[in-house]
């Protein structure tokens, strides 16, 4: 279920960004008083989420001595079809992650994300549906299908893939660093990192719980307090470039390089209340015909409340802005304690 005209996805996302909550955390040496988070959340083309693409962090780093525990559940709705049935994608992906950052140093970082990956009919179309009816968007694509079934079909340049059952287990695991850039230079108010990932095939290729290669990606991470700080708002950016290792699935069609990055707001609505709207891109994965398989452009909106203990509540949605290539509509919840 994906639109093509990017006034809808900037209204629903507006709309859903009402019923987030916002984003704050830990002071570290020489860190700003809260660290803004951009939205921990990538692409979940179930054809793309197969790879090691990075989800945005910040230019800061968790503080010496500190743990960044945190779960992740991010569910995407797809419900497309071309006229020859040569593309179907009709389902529902769910990730279960779980995060952790460790402060090694005053200068390094550490982490490692584990994943579970769920692919059903799952949940949300008559909620989508509904939605749609409600602010009068179309439910044509919705309709093309039955409720609640999965049905993914690639076949392309005679290269193929379908899967029809409900498919679960362990994801890619993914080890991460970070380390502060130019920390003398930059003004205090202003933080650049360099944020390494190794992404390993520990999930099952043939039920896109992984590609079944292994990926590098390199990532320049920049978080600025100082330009927009008199509105309360910080402003977030990302940057980097992706090697991906030989795919079992598409791999005829695979490309091995790709580049991606994103821009946030992070606006600091009280002291325990936070808004947030970004953009997130990325070159195509795949040389493919399909635009479903390009580049894309994903719209985010959400938020995150600081509970009683250190514990931080994000809340939001994904909304496809311009091509097919992102699902529809996602939604995210997260949990974080900094110990």
């Amino acid at each position: 279920m994906m639109v093509i005209l990017i006034i809808s996805p900037l209204k629903r996302a507006l709309c859903l960004a009402l019923i987030g909550l916002g984003s704050v955390a830990y002071a570290e040496k020489d860190a700003p008083a809260y660290q803004a988070t951009p939205i921990y959340v990538a692409n979940q083309n179930p054809f793309v989420q197969i790879f090691g693409l990075p989800k945005p962090e910040p230019g800061t780093i968790t503080p010496k001595g500190r743990l960044d525990a945190g779960f992740l559940y991010y569910v995407s709705n797809n419900a497309i079809k071309n006229d020859d049935e040569t593309l179907i994608w009709d389902g529902e992906t769910a990730q279960y992650n779980f995060r952790v950052r460790y402060g090694f140093s005053d200068q390094l970082e550490l982490g490692v994300d584990v994943p579970f990956i769920d692919h059903s009919g799952g949940y949300l179309d008559s909620v989508i549906r509904q939605f749609h009816r409600m602010f009068g968007y179309p439910n044509d694509r919705q309709e093309q299908f039955d409720k609640n079934q999965i049905h993914y079909k690639v076949d392309e340049k005679g290269t193929g893939f379908e899967m029809q059952e409900r498919q679960s287990g362990l994801g890619d695991i993914r080890f991460s660093a970070a380390i502060p850039l130019f920390s003398k230079s930059l003004h205090s108010q202003r933080y650049l990192a360099l944020r390494p990932l190794l992404k390993l095939p520990t999930g099952d290729s043939q039920h896109l719980l992984g590609s079944g290669g292994t990926d590098v990606s390199m990532s320049l991470a920049y978080s600025d307090y100082e330009t927009l700080g008199g509105i309360n708002t910080v402003l977030s950016a990302n940057c980097g470039v992706i090697y991906m290792g030989n795919t079992k699935v598409l791999r005829g069609l695979q490309r091995h390089f790709a580049g991606y990055g994103g821009v946030s707001l992070d606006w600091l609505a009280t002291k325990h209340l936070e808004f947030k709207l970004q953009l997130d891109m990325h070159s195509a994965f795949y040389e493919s015909e399909f635009k479903q398989l390009g580049s894309s452009i994903q719209l985010l909106a959400g938020g995150t409340a600081r509970l009683p203990g250190e514990v931080l509540l994000d809340l939001g949605m994904s909304q496809q802005v311009v091509t097919d290539s992102t699902p529809d509509l996602g939604l995210y919840l997260s949990l974080r304690h900094l110990f």
